[in-house]
């Protein structure tokens, strides 16, 4: 097992930003909602029968999706506590009904109860807007911006979440920009109806307000942000890149810019320039956590182990993202060899790396030849993580397969197979590591197993078809096997290779150049390029046949079976001196 650094999907964490369809969400999470006068009101309420029965009714009401019949019971409800929460409830379900009309008389009595209420206000007006009602709705809008804005921005990002709320979708839009109206020249007001419209993907219409909230306050990141992603939406990445390069340029100390830049140089895989945009960012904030930790990743992934373990080791040292680091510097340690420094790092990992950092050690301690101690340390993680025991037997078994020990890999899928009987995963590595050791038997054992539990398990059927094919004469069994994993998995390279493969077998060879072809565009392999060398050898296209084998084996050195085919050719080559 050679450590793996999983790059991309780790820097992607540390940079993701908020992708525009959830930019309400994270508006609303980011202000804590706009302030509501009325919402935080608990009127202390006697509990009559009556009042008991109409709330029992509407809630059963509620849970049958029975939208009208709810409104009725909460209004009743809300008319006899004279509770506003209880008339919001009857104006949501009158609304879920389809029934303006009704919904209208539940938010006269929320209004009475509770005249300050944001998102009684906001639904009045759409109601009237329903109602065609256009003045009422002018009025009620008013009153909702009066109430905003002694919460400045914040208020108006939690009116997008609020107005998100509100359907159809479609009707999300035109309140918003209604509410806009009222106050056209606040840059708030505008990114608000900006979200708003981005969440339903009304892309122009959001470009248009992220806009002109930008030319209302350039000094405020969050609508720069929007307007970068909201290209990156539709595709207009190099749009995007210029923009927020125009942006950096203006400020050039923003912080924030700049990450969102190095992400996108990330995305479009310039990691070179991306790293050079985080040590410009370090050398204002040389302890920040996220700018170390993302830079050193874009070390790794340009192959510059040693800058990547100073970086890990300065995050190390500020005291935060420590598990993190002591993950990847063990990583970057096992790979150079140093594997008693590997063990150090692995073992000051706690949280939720912990697990990753002793599979890891695991390895090394394999590596080192102390195969029962790294048993024993995966058995004392079976006892502690009883919910990862499956794939701690897999791990296991694949150490001992590595370190040449393939009968106690064996012995350790029997046993786990014995605890999770019928399991998919455990099977499929038995199988395998059976034909591995010319037991065809156990392979079709494991694999039917699998087939009959799930018919369409395309893994197993290609396992068993190439396996019935490469070690058997039953080719028209194998044939109708990888055919069905075929269907299910049309442009998988495994297969198409097994495909070819089986064809050959049985003296189709045109037919198995096309599908070894099309495996091999697919995927970089040695035994695809071994077997389609095969094929063409076989039908007179020798030069070709050397020509897939060299370079496949200058990209696999050392790969077995590939270096078995060629051996069994070598002196067969035109140009091999005799």
């Amino acid at each position: 097992m050679n450590p793996h650094f999983g790059l991309i999907p780790l820097l992607a964490v540390v940079l993701a930003g908020t992708p525009p369809g959830t930019a309400v969400a994270a508006a609303a999470a980011a202000a804590h909602e706009a302030p509501d006068p009325a919402g935080d009101a608990r009127p202390q309420v006697e509990l009559t029968g009556d009042l008991l029965y109409a709330i029992l009714l509407a809630e059963i009401a509620d849970q049958r999706a029975d939208p009208w019949m709810a409104f009725a019971h909460y209004l009743e409800a809300a008319e006899l506590a004279s509770d506003p929460r209880l008339a919001e409830r009857a104006t949501r379900a009158a609304l879920a009904a389809g029934d303006p009309g009704a919904a209208r008389k539940a938010l006269g009595l929320w209004l009475k109860l509770a005249p300050e209420a944001i998102a009684g206000q906001l639904l009045a007006a759409h109601v009237a807007m329903l109602l065609g009602a256009d003045a009422q709705a002018k009025g009620h809008l008013r009153r909702v911006v009066d109430l905003l804005r002694p919460a400045g921005r914040d208020g108006f990002l939690g009116l997008a979440a609020l107005v998100a709320t509100i359907e159809p979708a479609t009707a999300r839009v035109a309140l918003m920009r209604a509410l806009v109206a009222e106050d056209a020249e606040n840059a708030a007001a505008q990114y608000a109806l900006a979200l708003v419209a981005a969440d339903i993907r009304d892309y122009e219409r959001a470009v248009a307000a992220t806009r002109r909230a930008i030319a209302l306050d350039r000094d405020w990141d969050q609508p720069r942000i929007l307007l970068v992603r909201l290209l990156i939406a539709q595709g207009q990445r190099s749009q995007a890149r210029e923009v927020l390069a125009q942006f950096i340029d203006s400020t050039p100390n923003d912080h924030v810019l700049r990450m969102l830049y190095a992400q996108l140089l990330v995305e479009e895989r310039e990691f070179s320039d991306a790293r050079n945009v985080f040590e410009r960012m370090l050398r204002d904030t040389p302890k920040e956590p996220d700018v170390l930790f993302a830079i050193a990743i874009l070390s790794l992934q340009l192959e510059d182990a040693e800058a990547a373990r100073g970086y890990f080791e300065r995050l190390y040292a500020t005291g935060q993202r420590r598990d993190d680091a002591a993950l990847y510097l063990g990583q970057i340690a096992e790979a150079a060899g140093e594997l008693d420094e590997a063990l150090d790092w692995y073992a000051k990992v706690e949280g939720e790396a912990a697990l990753d950092a002793q599979v890891r050690s695991a390895n090394v301690q394999v590596t080192r030849g102390e195969i029962a101690k790294a048993r024993e340390g995966l058995a004392q993680l079976r006892d502690q993580r009883p919910e990862h025991a499956r794939s701690l037997f897999l791990i296991e078994g694949e150490l001992l397969q590595e370190a040449h020990r393939p009968e106690l890999a064996m012995e350790v899928f029997d046993r786990a197979l014995a605890e999770y009987p019928g399991d998919q995963d455990l099977l499929y590595a038995r199988g395998l590591l059976g034909a591995s050791l010319g037991q065809i038997e156990v392979l079709e054992r494991d694999m039917r197993a699998i087939i009959a539990a799930n018919p369409d398990q395309a893994e197993a059927l290609n396992a068993l078809g190439y396996t019935l094919a490469d070690r058997t004469d039953r080719h028209q069994e194998a044939h109708a096997l990888i055919e069905r994993a075929l269907a299910l998995k049309p442009e998988d390279p495994a297969v198409l290779d097994s495909m070819g493969w089986v064809l050959f077998r049985m003296g189709r060879h045109q037919e198995a150049l096309d599908y070894l072809r099309r495996a091999h565009e697919r995927l970089s392999d040695g035994e695809i390029a071994a077997h389609l060398g095969e094929v063409l050898w076989a039908t007179g296209q020798r030069t070709e046949a050397w020509r897939i084998w060299d370079e496949a084996q200058a990209e696999h050195p050392g790969h077995a079976y590939l270096e078995a085919v060629i051996e069994r050719h070598r002196y067969s080559r035109p140009d091999t001196p005799r």
